[in-house]
């Protein structure tokens, strides 16, 4: 029996690289696409359709600096490549994609517990642009003739993370000795580690499910306890400074996933909560817990 091919775009990123296995264990050939291996997507996505032959999508691939991600202008550039994405995914035969939206599409003024009909008001940039590709690829998945799951995935922890991001600040700065300066932490915030968000990913390729499809935890914490925990596991609480930096204005207090349907259309559940997913981001590092 021939193998069912994917095309998943930004392989080599933090959630793309934690799709592979999960994919090839749902009995997919893989095709990636990413910059490292010479693709380009934001020139020529029709190439990139044309070169992988796959009747299933898994788009990552967007602006990944970590510094900028929020504000950049590149995020624009991505909307347009995206849509042109789908549309060559189509016209190639495509039947079934899976596209990585973001919690940033939400409204997050509210109460902060966020279901697939919560207002889109994004804050930044990135957010903006994500709901645009969103709200365009939905609609037209349908002439197109593709099953389109719009996975809005909340805030992602994992192996490999860059200073700029929560972990990989923590990581590089207690490895080095340094005082970690961070903020009070008390924002609650729905994390789930990337070998999760994968898992998820796929199960939605797999799945029937259509339009936006919230993709985390279901359950908040304190950002705090997420910094402790990984700085008590590394031996260096003492070196964490709660409070050193102010957070931004406007930082909401509460951004949490509704899973509900994530839950009932797929069936996933989280393999780690926080102290196993910390200790496996470590393992993953080659840090001594």
């Amino acid at each position: 029996m021939t193998a069912r091919r994917v095309l998943l775009t930004g392989a080599t990123g933090l959630i793309g690289r934690q799709c592979v296995r999960p994919l090839e264990e749902a009995g997919f050939a893989v095709v990636a696409a990413s910059r490292g291996r010479g693709d380009d997507l934001l020139a020529d996505p029709e190439a990139v359709v044309a070169r992988a032959g796959a009747e299933y999508l898994v788009h990552l691939a967007w602006h990944d600096g970590a510094k900028d991600r929020w504000s950049a202008p590149a995020n624009l550039d991505w909307v347009g490549a995206s849509l042109r994405l789908l549309r060559a995914f189509s016209a190639c035969g495509g039947r079934r994609a899976v596209m990585a939206g973001s919690c940033a599409e939400y409204d997050w003024t509210g109460a902060g517990y966020l279901t697939e009909d919560a207002p889109l008001r994004p804050a930044t940039l990135y957010g903006a642009a994500k709901a645009a590709t969103g709200i365009a690829a939905v609609a037209g998945a349908p002439a197109l003739g593709v099953s389109l799951a719009w996975a809005r995935v909340f805030f992602a922890y994992g192996p490999g993370e860059p200073e700029g991001r929560l972990f990989g600040d923590i990581l590089k700065g207690l490895a080095a000795g340094r005082e970690v300066a961070c903020t009070d932490g008390l924002q609650r915030r729905d994390f789930l580690h990337t070998a999760d968000i994968g898992r998820a990913l796929v199960s939605l390729l797999v799945s029937g499910a259509e339009g936006p499809v919230n993709v985390g935890s279901g359950r908040a914490v304190p950002v705090r306890e997420m910094i402790l925990a990984l700085a008590r596991a590394m031996g260096g609480e003492g070196l964490i400074r709660l409070g050193a930096r102010p957070r931004p204005a406007n930082d909401p207090a509460l951004i949490e996933a509704d899973v509900t349907r994530l839950s009932r259309e797929t069936g996933f559940r989280p393999a780690f909560d926080m102290e196993s997913g910390i200790r496996a981001v470590l393992a993953a590092e080659g840090v001594a817990a």
